[in-house]
């Protein structure tokens, strides 16, 4: 469970969040709204890329405050939408780049690192691209493999920041069918989107976030309708197509 409580969040010039106030405990939770909306500042906030600066985030019952680094990067994973370089590593060393949260004191992979590394890349069909440059691979093949480096942190959430943006429709249907594996294999999957289909498909529960509010919240299907979704994106009329 986690229990977010009159989250506050300001950046420099503008503010961010308003006085959040939310409990997450589905298989797959959706933060649907527009760009700049704050729903990537959720997941930074639940990850420890930012630091709290007013209110607090529980995770079953111990706030994030009272949980080191280290502990916080077993219990989320995120996968962020910043461009990475990839220096010319392989599909394999970018999967492994993902257990740093468990590496010994001289950072070899053990024999459980390396038994987590070859069941996340079997599971998410990279086998045969594992040894292949990240460059040469597609960028639907990208994304899943930052995908598979968050999975073996063996988080409990994996967060996964606007995974489809920029992929064609064939890449979306793969995203869409892995995050589903992953949610059958017991990890607990948090989302933000502006996609509506998307989200529809994916999330059981969806937060509707605009300027930093939520707006709407509650099972997908049930909110997931044309009032709210015009509301959310402050439109007039809604073509038919959308929905």
């Amino acid at each position: 469970m986690i229990e977010i409580r009159a989250l506050d969040f300001n950046y420099e010039k503008s503010r961010a969040l308003k006085n959040i106030n939310i409990e997450i405990d589905d298989s797959c939770t959706g933060f649907l709204g527009p760009n700049g909306s704050g729903k990537t500042t959720i997941l930074k906030l639940l990850s420890g890329i930012l630091d709290l600066t007013s209110g607090d985030i529980f995770i079953d019952d111990k706030s994030i405050l009272d949980i080191s680094k280290k502990e916080l990067s077993r219990i989320f994973a995120i996968v962020t939408q910043d461009l990475e370089p990839t220096f010319d590593f392989t599909v394999r060393e970018i999967i492994e780049m993902g257990r740093y949260p468990y590496l010994n004191t001289f950072g070899f992979l053990s024999k459980k690192d390396k038994l987590v590394i070859d069941e996340t890349i079997e599971m998410l069909g990279l086998t045969n691209l594992s040894h292949n440059n990240v460059d040469e691979i597609s960028s639907g093949q990208k994304q899943i493999v930052r995908i598979a480096r968050a999975l073996v942190q063996e988080p409990e959430y994996l967060l996964l920041d606007e995974p489809t943006s920029n992929l064609d429709l064939s890449n979306k249907i793969l995203i869409l069918e892995m995050i589903k594996n992953i949610i059958s294999n017991g990890t607990k999957v948090i989302v933000t989107s502006h996609d509506l289909r998307f989200i529809a498909e994916v999330s059981k529960k969806c937060f509707m976030i605009s300027e930093g509010n939520i707006i709407h919240q509650g099972d997908t299907k049930n909110i997931l309708n044309k009032n709210n979704v015009l509301d959310l994106f402050n439109l007039n009329t809604l073509p038919e197509w959308v929905m």
